[in-house]
C-alpha cells in the first residue's frame, strides 16, 4: 500500500491544500479541478489552484479542509466521476476553450474578412456565445461532446485521472499541518504567483518568500 502526502497550511492568502500524487502535471490538473469544484458545492469559496508534475494545491480564503477519511472521499472517483469531470470541465471553462477551435473549424464563427481578421480576443467571445446558445437549447450537441471529449483527453488526460483516483483509494493518506511551505509546496506556491498581476516581478516576490521562510527556519532552529 502506498502513501499520499497531503499538507494543509493557512497564510495571509488563506487555507493551502497541498497534494502530491506524483502522477504527471496532466493528471493533477484534472484532480484539482475535480477536487476544487467537490468543495466548491458544500461551501461559498473562491479557489485557486496551481499543478506541478508532482502535485497540486488548491487554495481560498476560509476553505473549510475536510480531515481523514472525508478528505480521502474527496479524492476518491465517484459513483458519477464521468457526470462529475464533465461538470468541472465545464466550471473551469475548458471545454469552452476547445469548443473555440471546433466552431471555427465548423463554420460557426465568422472570421472576418481578408486583410481585417478578428482578433483572438473577439474569436473567444464569438466561440463562447455559440457555445452558451448550443449548451442552453441542445445540450446533446455533437460539437457539444467532441468539444468535451477533447478537454478530458487533451486538458485533463482523463484514463490517468481515472486511475490516480483509483490509486489514491488503496493508499494511506498522511495529512500533516505544517506552520509554513513545505520544500514540496513552494514550488506550487511560486507556479501561481507567477501568474499573479503586480508591481513586483515574479523573482522578486519569489525571493521575498525564500528570505521569509529562511528567517521562520533560523527562528525555529535556534529555539
Amino acid at each position: 500500500t502506498g502513501r499520499l502526502l497531503a499538507e494543509t497550511v493557512r497564510s495571509r492568502e488563506g487555507v493551502h491544500v497541498f497534494a502530491y500524487p506524483f502522477a504527471g502535471r496532466h493528471a493533477h490538473e484534472g484532480l484539482a479541478a475535480l477536487v476544487a469544484w467537490r468543495l466548491s458545492q458544500h461551501q461559498r469559496v473562491t479557489l485557486r489552484t496551481a499543478v506541478n508534475d508532482y502535485g497540486f494545491e488548491i487554495v481560498g480564503r476560509g476553505l473549510a479542509v475536510p480531515a481523514g477519511e472525508d478528505l480521502r472521499a474527496l479524492l476518491l472517483p465517484g459513483d458519477d466521476l464521468a457526470g462529475e469531470i464533465e461538470a468541472c470541465l465545464n466550471a473551469a471553462d475548458m471545454a469552452r476553450q476547445r469548443f473555440r477551435e471546433i466552431a471555427r473549424i465548423a463554420g460557426l464563427v465568422f472570421q472576418g474578412y481578408p486583410g481585417q481578421g478578428k482578433s483572438a480576443r473577439q474569436l473567444q467571445a464569438s466561440s463562447s456565445l455559440v457555445f452558451d446558445v448550443l449548451a442552453r437549447y441542445d445540450p446533446d450537441n455533437r460539437l457539444l461532446e467532441q468539444a468535451t471529449r477533447e478537454a478530458l483527453a487533451h486538458e485533463l488526460d482523463g484514463e490517468r485521472l481515472r486511475r490516480v483516483a483509483d490509486n489514491i483509494g488503496s493508499a494511506e493518506i498522511v495529512h500533516t499541518h505544517p506552520p509554513r511551505l513545505t520544500p514540496l509546496a513552494f514550488p506550487l506556491w511560486a507556479e501561481r504567483s507567477q501568474q499573479r498581476v503586480s508591481s513586483e516581478s515574479w523573482v522578486e516576490r519569489v525571493q521575498r518568500m525564500v528570505e521569509r521562510l529562511e528567517r521562520a527556519a533560523g527562528h525555529r532552529s535556534k529555539a
